[in-house]
This record gives C-alpha cells, sequence and structure tokens, in this order.
C-alpha cells in the first residue's frame, strides 16, 4: 500500500485567495438598500473605482497562484483605497446638502448600506494579512532526516 504524503496549503495562500475572492464577489453583492425595495450593486453604475477594485481582485488571485504574496501588499491596499474612495463617494452623492428637519433627510435616511460593504472589507483586510505573513521555510520531513544523517 502506497501511503500518500499530504501536502499542506500555507496559510497565506488560503488567505489570499479567501480575500481576493471575497473581494471579487463584493463587487456583485447589494451595497444599497433602496426605500421602496431594491438594490444597488457596486457595478451596477459606471463607476472606476468599482471597476479596479474588480481588477484588484483579479490580480490577487494571479499573484497568489504565481506565489506572489507580497505584492498582495499592494493589490490589497489599492483595493482598500478604492474601496474607502467609493463607499465617501457613494455617501457624498445621497448627502449634497445639509438637509436638517426637511423631508428630504427622511427620504435620504431610508436608503441602508448592505452587506456588501461588509465582504469589500474583508475581502482587503485578508488580502493585507496575507501579504503581511512571513514566508515560511521548507519543512525537512522526518524521513529526509535519516537520511541525511547516513
Amino acid at each position: 500500500m502506497v501511503r500518500r504524503r499530504r501536502t499542506r496549503v500555507p496559510r497565506a495562500v488560503l488567505l489570499g485567495l479567501l480575500g481576493a475572492l471575497l473581494l471579487g464577489a463584493g463587487c456583485f453583492t447589494p451595497i444599497l438598500a433602496f426605500p421602496g425595495g431594491g438594490y444597488a450593486t457596486l457595478l451596477g453604475g459606471s463607476s472606476v473605482p468599482a471597476r479596479m477594485i474588480l481588477v484588484g481582485a483579479i490580480a490577487s488571485i494571479v499573484l497568489v497562484l504565481l506565489a506572489r504574496r507580497r505584492a498582495l501588499l499592494i493589490t490589497g491596499s489599492f483595493s482598500g483605497l478604492m474601496v474607502l474612495l467609493e463607499f465617501f463617494s457613494r455617501r457624498d452623492a445621497l448627502l449634497p446638502l445639509p438637509t436638517s428637519g426637511s423631508p428630504v433627510e427622511t427620504v435620504l435616511a431610508s436608503f441602508s448600506s448592505e452587506w456588501g460593504w461588509g465582504l469589500l472589507v474583508l475581502g482587503t483586510v485578508f488580502l493585507l494579512i496575507a501579504g503581511a505573513l512571513p514566508a515560511r521555510s521548507r519543512r525537512v520531513p522526518p524521513s529526509e532526516k535519516a537520511n541525511r544523517r547516513r
């Protein structure tokens, strides 16, 4: 019976792939709920930062597969900056003027953020953690240690 050796995937690779997948999925999930029902997604409009987030997610997957984990710090930072830029631009688009006590404020208060923002933030954090984790040195299995002593 041949015993198969189990290979372990490094934690940074798993975090990097998970972060990139969450970031990509966050582009297609609801980020804003409308008062009458219905949702807006990040890619629903023609926003350049939203498309750059998706490009950053795809680039992160490629970097993980090419074992360039340190570069995830760049794509994670870039994607995080784009998420912040998109969040503040959407918030400012909904609240252009101070409208305290008016009916406009009541309508604008009925818009609510959705769970897609959570995916975008988690994906960004996972990418940054994956890029910051130190590279593991290759462990020598016990069978190879015995062969080296001879």
